[in-house]
């Protein structure tokens, strides 16, 4: 998926932080809601909740500390 608002990164590279990367969000996906504003990391690097990363031509979105797939609109 391509968005303008979303930062190109490099591939995980295990050697550094990287918070989980996880499938889409579906409605039956159930949330910790203490876990709302934790950041997300990608290869050491910090990001806040609701920003978006582009990897291989995947979005995803740190989403309550995890980086959740953004299915295309």
């Amino acid at each position: 998926m391509a968005d303008n608002n979303a930062i190109p990164v490099e591939a995980v590279d295990p050697d550094k932080k990287t918070s989980s990367l996880l499938g889409k969000i579906t409605e039956e996906s159930t949330v910790q809601l203490d876990l709302k504003d934790q950041k997300c990391y990608w290869n050491d690097i910090e990001f806040e909740p609701g920003d978006r990363v582009l990897n291989d031509g995947t979005c995803y979105e740190c989403c309550y500390g995890r980086w959740i797939i953004v299915e295309e609109e």
